[in-house]
Formats: structure tokens, sequence, C-alpha cells
């Protein structure tokens, strides 16, 4: 294998990477894909703020889902319940936090593999075996390119493909303990290139298998609650049919069995109370293919992707079940909240881009995607029905035959399915004049259509509840549909001062289509919500600068950048736990990012990167619920203020031909808050992190051996906090991160 798998950073926090070799002073020039050009260009001439990642940064530490990337990034944040259940922030383009349920709340990052989008809001999928490249993450509106789920940004994972021509593969082995209530985890990870044909054909094939031990430990029974059991598996086909024409094919399959990362405050440290297990299960499928062909003048892509995702999320709902339907007396209620999501999409996009050295360059494309998303709530709860029939005074209750839920002893039962449909044409043209400045415009035209069917039941999901002289309750239904077009312009300048720096500004619209409510129950809320919310939009204003420094061992990239959001998706939680989205306001978002990278030594290197956000409503937000006003300068929830990531390397050389190599990284978020004002409630911290990492590397030939540990310190403890409302509940729910965990690591090349 080439000594290029050898990085000598920990993370390329400024978007390049530091000279494989050891034994240079130079620092590597990254090219990245990410203006979807015919060929891949150098990320220190691209005016756009984009951060790059090598695999290695993370798997050294035997890391590699999104929040694991989240820290190496600072102007990007993730909020994790539990495996798979997230969401993605950037630049402060947040207004609320992970609701599982809400299949109208569109994600504001697109996640890629590749050309295929595999985004769900709150529940990005975590892929560990994709045999990555590399991975760009693109600060700022993308609009133009990557369409309306790019509104904040996108993190696109660029997979390795097969080479026609060389037989090789490898095996890491990875073994490690997790403190406080953690155990033993392990993991193993294979890949292996075959050639099928000299020069025509190729497979390179990949599989994960992994056991991660829980460390919350539940107060009810004294169990480990959130073990996590992941096995994946990728084959990827290349096939150049002639010296013009290369096609790829891929599938990749996923599983992952796993719990929630939930722990009580007014319980001890890392401990839950449950009456029932809390699971989160990940089953994904994904296909795509692609078609490259050289037209000579021009470079013609095609990619088609289907996705099938099925999650699963179940938690004990004691406290809830117990306080809204029993008053909070004893005993506390077996209830299990279900919530199935069973997602398919279809993504094809076409794509045209010129090839040459004339001053004019551009690309052109077009895309469409269908989908369909079918969400199931259940609330099973034992002795519901008895216990029920005995307080409300109503003999034979029954929740499926006197509320029409799916079955007894079940109070909510909820089916909400979705259609979405959309269609765009993209294209981007950048003239250079005086070889010294770039001028680009982009214009995306799209048009998107979804289809919403809901009905609601049982005791709490019904609009009116069933009663001895009216013993059918009446569901709550709501079927409409709603259709957004519009258009996503984007301008940038980029003036090349010389071959070592770059000026550049540019101005972009975001946009994010609109939706359907699910209807809140006047009997239990006493409020009229609104049945739709509009889309919303934002146009980003960005300026900023890319240099390389002392005789390619330095670069520094900044950049400022100012956001006006208008017509905000605001996001209302009632105290009966319903809740709804409406337009309201506009927010207002100003920060300032950093990159460097210093190659010191030839074996010495560090890299810093930080990002600072100031995000805040520009005006009193009416919501129609006095309550929830969002006064006039209140800060975004979910979004820390300062972020921070330093990294370091240092490479020795053992018997001339062996290497020891010492990294480490320390991650900052500051604090941020669940709500805007603590007026509107639900108003709680979480708290800032620091998060430390090192490793030790031993290399021989084609072995490599390694000792790490990560969040050493448990700087960093919790990820997410939900704000408490019930009376009999101990504290607000809180969602821990993984404690200091330290390992060993085995890998193999042949």
């Amino acid at each position: 294998m080439s000594k290029r798998t050898y990085l000598a950073v920990a993370a390329l926090s400024a978007g390049v990477a530091i000279a494989a070799e050891p034994d240079s002073d130079k620092i590597e020039k990254v090219e990245v894909t990410a203006t979807r050009a015919a060929t891949a260009v150098d990320v220190q001439q691209v005016p756009a703020a984009i951060t790059v990642l090598k695999p290695d940064s993370l798997t050294r530490y035997g890391q590699g889902n999104l929040t694991d990337i989240a820290n190496l990034v600072p102007a990007m944040s993730v909020q994790e319940q539990g495996p798979g259940v997230n969401n993605i922030t950037m630049r402060g383009l947040v207004v609320r936090g992970i609701v599982p349920s809400e299949v109208q709340d569109s994600s504001l990052v697109a996640v890629y593999v590749d050309d295929m989008p595999v985004t769900l809001k709150s529940g990005n999928p975590d892929l560990k075996v994709l045999d990555l490249e590399r991975v760009e993450v693109l600060q700022g509106p993308q609009g133009t390119l990557f369409g309306a789920g790019a509104m904040a940004g996108a993190v696109r994972q660029i997979t390795q493909k097969p080479e026609l021509n060389d037989f090789f593969g490898s095996v890491e082995a990875v073994g490690s303990q997790t403190s406080r209530f953690g155990g033993a985890n392990h993991n193993l990870r294979g890949m292996v290139n075959l050639p099928l044909k000299d020069d025509v054909a190729a497979l390179r094939l990949t599989a994960y298998t992994g056991n991660d031990s829980g460390y919350i430990r539940n107060q009810y029974n004294g169990a480990t609650t959130n073990a996590v059991s992941t096995n994946q598996g990728r084959a990827a086909l290349r096939i150049k049919a002639s010296p013009d024409l290369v096609i790829d094919a891929s599938v990749t399959a996923s599983n992952t069995k796993g719990g929630i990362n939930d722990a009580y405050a007014g319980l001890a440290p890392f401990t839950t109370f449950a009456l029932l297990p809390q699971t989160s299960n990940d089953s994904l499928q994904l296909y795509n293919l692609g078609v490259n062909y050289d037209l000579g003048g021009a470079q013609l892509v095609s990619s088609t992707s289907y996705v099938h995702h099925d999650t699963l999320y179940v938690t004990s709902a004691q406290y809830p079940a117990t306080a809204f339907i029993f008053g909070g007396q004893d005993p506390l209620m077996k209830a299990a909240y279900t919530i199935g999501n069973a997602v398919k999409d279809f993504a094809q996009e076409f794509r045209l881009s010129s090839k040459g050295e004339g001053p004019f360059k551009w690309t052109a494309g077009a895309f469409f995607e269908a989908g369909k998303r079918d969400t199931r709530q259940d609330e099973p709860t034992e002795g519901f029905d008895a216990r029920f029939a005995a307080t409300h005074n109503f003999p034979g209750y029954n929740s499926q035959t006197n509320e029409l839920a799916f079955n007894p002893d079940d109070f909510f039962s909820g089916q909400q399915n979705t259609k979405s449909r959309q269609a765009a044409l993209f294209a981007e043209g950048t003239y250079t004049l005086w070889n010294k400045l770039d001028l680009t415009a982009g214009l995306r035209l799209f048009r998107g259509t979804q289809d919403f069917d809901l009905r609601f039941t049982g005791l709490f999901g019904n609009l009116v509840g069933a009663t001895p002289a009216a013993p059918v309750g009446q569901p709550e239904l709501s079927t409409s549909s709603a259709t957004s077009r519009g258009g996503n312009p984007r301008f940038a300048a980029a003036y090349h001062v010389d071959a070592d720096h770059t000026l550049y500004t540019s101005v972009g619209k975001g946009f994010r289509y609109g939706g359907n409510n699910q209807p809140v129950p006047f009997n239990f809320c006493g409020i009229n919500a609104p049945s739709t919310f509009a889309p919303d939009s934002l146009w980003n204003f960005e300026a900023g600068s890319k240099n390389t420094l002392l005789d390619h061992r330095l670069t520094f990239n900044a950049n400022a950048y100012l956001i006006e959001w208008k017509d905000v998706q605001v996001f209302n939680k009632l105290p009966c736990t319903y809740y709804f989205t409406q337009n309201a306001g506009k927010i207002r978002s100003e920060g300032l990012e950093l990159e460097t990278a210093f190659k010191i030594t030839r074996r010495a290197s560090v890299g810093v990167s930080a990002a600072y956000n100031h995000a805040y409503a520009t005006r009193t937000v009416v919501t129609g619920i006095a309550a929830q006003n969002i006064p006039e300068g209140s800060r975004v929830p979910y979004a820390p203020r300062l972020a921070a990531t330093v990294n370091a390397s240092y490479y020795v050389p053992v018997r001339g031909v062996d290497e020891l190599g010492f990294l480490a990284s320390y991650s900052h978020r500051g604090s941020a808050y669940t709500n805007f004002a603590a007026a509107q409630g639900s108003y709680e911290e979480i708290p800032s992190s620091n998060t430390l990492n090192a490793t030790v590397t031993y290399r021989s030939g084609a072995y490599e051996f390694g000792l790490f540990g990560t969040n050493l310190t448990n700087g960093a403890k919790v990820s997410d906090v939900t704000a408490n409302t019930i009376t009999i509940q101990p504290g607000n729910l809180v969602y821990m991160v993984r404690p200091r965990t330290v390992g060993l690591r085995m890998k193999a090349r042949f």
C-alpha cells in the first residue's frame, strides 16, 4: 500500500493535509469534489469554507461516527440521544432539538455518501463501514448544488473506489474498556480489493462488526441499558467499460441495535430509571449506480440511488403515562413509547460539467427525488385498561374497542404517512479574468410536493374520548397536500493574489420546504394549532481568505459570515406533550471561523481551528402562545457560542524503517441552552464540553499497533437535555456522552 495512507496529523482541521511522508516538511495539497466540477480541485482555491477530514484522524482513536466528526469541525454540532438518533446543526441555524416523532421537520444539514443523499432529520445513520477516502464538511448554505436539505451546510462522505489492477486488503481489530458503568468494547473491520479483469473491473468489499458496552445504569433493575451492537457490510464494483466510460455500483447494508443514552438529573450520575427496556434499532440499505462518461469537452455524471431505512425507537414512559392519565398517583405505569419509521427514497441526478483550460467553466444538471416515510407511534401500557376503567367508572373499558387504538392497554396510537416528490434544475458557471479573478454565478430552480396523511387514536390521540354514554372515541384525522417552488441563486468572487493566497466573497440563498402539522387535540391541550406551515429561507453573506505560507509549511484560512433567516419554522412544544410548527420571526447569525495547520518540523505538526457564532432573534417572535413568545435578542438554542479544536502529532523513526507516532486532539464546545429564553420554559443548559483524545502508534512494515484513549479527562459528559415538565419525574432527562475509554488497536495490510 502507498504511504499516502499514513498522514502526519490527527485531523485536517485547516482543510489540508500535512505531507504524507514524515521526512517531508511540506503540507500536502488536498483536492475536493464539493464544487461538482468534472475534476477534483484544490480546496485552497475554492471560495467557500470547507473542512476536510481523513479517516485516519478518527480510526486511530477507535472512532468514526458523526459526533466524532463534529468534534473536529468547530462550525458543526451534533445532538445525540442514541445510536443513529441525532441532529446536525451548523452556524447556529437551529431552533429545536431532537423530536423523533416529528416527520415534518426537514433537516438543515444534508448528509451524503458520495452523490447519494441519506439525510433523515433526527436519524442520520452512522456508517462505520464506508472505507472512506475523506470527509468534506461544507459550511453555510449549499442550496445551488445540493438543494433544500443543505440550508445550513452539507457533510459529504467520499468513499474509496475499487482499484482495477491491484489485489490488497487490510484487517483491523480494536479492543477497549469504558469507565463508569461501562465495560469491554470490541470491533473488527476488514477490507479487500479484488481485481476481476485487469484495467476493466474490480470489486472492493468491506465489513464491520462491533459491540460497545453500555455505560448508563438502570436503577430499577441494576442493568446497564445502552449497549450497542453493529453489523455492516459494503460491496463496491467499478467497471471501466471503455477509456471514456466508468461505472460504479455499490450496496451498503447496516444493522445497529442499541439503547438510549439518557439518565435523570435527579439520580446519581449516569443513572436512569426505566420500568421497561429502552432500545434504538436501525436497519439501513443503500444502493447506488454511478456512471461517469467523458464526452471530450464535458463530463457527464449520472447518480441513481435508492435508500431503505427502518428505525425503531422505544423509551420507557412511566412518568408521562402516570402523570397525564392518573394524576401522578402510584403505581407507576409500565408504558413503552414506541416510534417506528419506514423510509424509502429514490433519487436521480444528472450532471454535465465542462472540461478544458478555457476561462469559462460550468456545471449544469437535473435532480429528481421521490420518497415516502411511514411513521408509527404506539404506547402500550401494562394494566392500563383495567386501571382506567376503575378510576373513571367505565366498566369493561378497552383501548382498542373504545378508543380505536392498535391494541388493548394502549392509550396512544398514531400513524403519520408522507409522500414527497421534488425536481430541480441547477447550473453554475465561473469565468476567470486576467488569470486572477474568478467570478461565479449559479441558480437552482426547484419544485416540491408533499402529501400528508395522519390518524391518531387511543385516549391520548382522539379528538374526543370515549365515555360510557358514547363508547367510541373520535380519531384525529388529517389529510393534506402542499407544493412549494422557487429558486436558489449563488454568487462568488475569488481573487488569487498569487498561487498561495486567495481572497473571496460569496452570497448565497438557502431554502427549506414547508409542511403539515399533526393535529393538536383541543380537549387535552386547549389550543387550536395551525394545520400547516410555509417554507423558510435565508441569505448567507461571507468573506474570507485562504493562505499558504512559510514555503508551504503553514496554512491559514479565515472567514466571516452574516446570515439573515426569515419566516423561520418555529417549534412550539406544549405542556400536554403535543407540539406544532409555525412561521414566525427572523433570526440573524453572525460568526467567524479560523482554520490553520503548521508543519513545525518534518515530523512534528499542529493544527488549530475555531468558530465563534452569535445567532439570535432580531425581533420579538409572537407565536400565538404568550408564554412561548421569543423575546427580541434571544440567543438561538442548541448552538455553542465558541468551539475550538487543537490537534498535534509527532513521529519518531525506529530502527530506520519503523515509526513511532504520538498524536492528540483537544476539542472545546461552549455551553448552549434548550430554548430561546427562560421565560418560555423548557430552558435548560447543555454544559460546555472538553474532549481530550490521545494515541500512541507503532508502524512496522504492513503492521500498525496503537494504544488510544478517548474523553480522557471525562470533560465531555452531556450531549443533550430534555427539560422536565412532570412533577413525579426525577429531574431533567440528560443524554450522556461515553466516558473515558482506553483501548488497543491492531491493523495488518496485505
